[in-house]
């Protein structure tokens, strides 16, 4: 009998191994998700079709903006962070262009949600001016973060020592 039952839980272990493994290396669940953050204001302010279709053009182009941006701050972080062996190069210049690209970077945000507001109805314009309102705030209606719980909060907005 005993010999009978370890080939089978030997065969059903190693099953279940090569699915774990598939699952570690693919992650599929990962891989499906929606991303909701694209979803939210559209959903919130009930664009039409065309809205939505000029919301994800509006979108589009500004994540290529952000994603050029990002780009060369992490570029700049790299040359900062590696010349504490260099002692002929100067952080400050570094340091100095990487404020100049967060301002731009804070700009394109402007610059996006103000398109968006253009596209906005009279109707949807109040609302639209709400969830700014709230997200500056950081407030409780925030889009969903990708499944992750948020950080505790100790009534001042930072998460306990």
């Amino acid at each position: 009998m005993k010999t009978k039952l370890l080939p089978i839980l030997l065969g059903v272990l190693l099953v279940m191994n090569g699915i774990l493994i598939f699952l570690l290396i693919n992650k599929p669940h990962e891989n499906r998700r929606p991303n909701p953050n694209r979803s939210f204001l559209t959903e919130q302010l009930q664009f039409t079709e065309n809205q939505k279709e000029e919301f994800r053009s509006l979108d589009k182009t500004h994540r290529g903006f952000m994603q050029e941006i990002d780009r060369e701050i992490r570029q700049e972080k790299e040359e900062l962070f590696s010349s504490y062996s260099n002692k002929n190069i100067n952080p400050e210049k570094n340091i100095t262009k990487i404020g100049i690209l967060e301002a731009k970077k804070e700009a394109e945000i402007h610059r996006f949600f103000s398109a968006v507001r253009e596209l906005c109805k009279e109707d949807q314009v109040d609302k639209f001016d709400n969830i700014i309102k709230e997200a500056l705030k950081g407030g409780e209606r925030r889009p969903p973060n990708d499944g992750r719980m948020p950080p505790p909060r100790n009534g001042k907005g930072y998460p306990p020592r």
